[in-house]
């Protein structure tokens, strides 16, 4: 399967990426392991090590595989901070922390979630933080992740056109309320499938790909 431009982040991907789930046998760290040495046998190029940042940072350090990585920062860091300032911060610190986890210099992918309610100060907070860590090197493509409520999501994202991709959940309301505006802003769209994928299952690939619209299919690995 050949690659695609993903938006405007400019980069030409490989159309599945692998979400960092761990739903197999033995230890975590067996399982880990295990996805970590499939995926060097596939043009697969991202893993989402939002969903255990600590294991998969230290698995990345260990083993230093030709992978980038892409997380979402968590929802409740922009919604509880008090205002702009502090919003920014704790973005900041949670880009920091991600960046020591996997010991890199920059993360490839980096999704804001709407998930929770926020303010126009979180939210400005919060972009402003980005957009530093843009200028700093630390982030090399910035997304709004579509969880939540899509009407929300997409009323922020229309006043807030500062994204290059958009992971958009594979539920019918949030692709048909966020894929006609991806397409509009040049967005890439990574569709976030959490029914695990084969890797080798390029048929069932290309249908989700055709279905919802999408560039990238995001999904855990069935078996390893």
């Amino acid at each position: 399967m050949n690659k695609v431009l993903l938006g405007r982040t400019n980069r030409m991907v490989y159309p599945r990426w692998v979400t960092g789930s761990l739903r197999g046998q033995g230890t975590a760290e067996e399982q880990a392991e295990a996805i970590l040495q499939a995926l060097l046998n596939t043009p697969i190029e991202v893993l989402d090590i939002t969903p255990a940042l600590g294991l998969w940072g230290y698995l990345l350090r260990k083993y230093a595989p030709p992978l980038q990585t892409a997380i979402i920062c968590p929802s409740h860091l922009i919604s509880m901070a008090g205002d702009a300032r502090i919003a920014s911060v704790f973005l900041q610190s949670h880009i920091v922390e991600t960046l020591c986890a996997v010991g890199r210099d920059h993360i490839d992918y980096y999704f804001l979630s709407f998930d929770q309610p926020m303010g126009e100060a979180q939210l400005s907070g919060a972009l402003e933080a980005l957009e530093i860590a843009r200028q700093e090197g630390q982030i090399r493509a910035t997304g709004i992740a579509g969880y939540g409520d899509p009407t929300r999501v997409l009323a922020l994202w229309r006043t807030h056109d500062a994204f290059e991709v958009a992971l958009i959940p594979n539920e019918p309301t949030a692709l048909q309320s966020l894929v006609p505006e991806a397409r509009h802003r040049r967005t890439g769209v990574v569709l976030h499938s959490e029914q695990p994928l084969d890797l080798a299952d390029l048929e069932q690939l290309s249908q989700l790909l055709q279905e919802s619209g999408a560039d990238v299919v995001s999904a855990p690995i069935t078996t390893v």
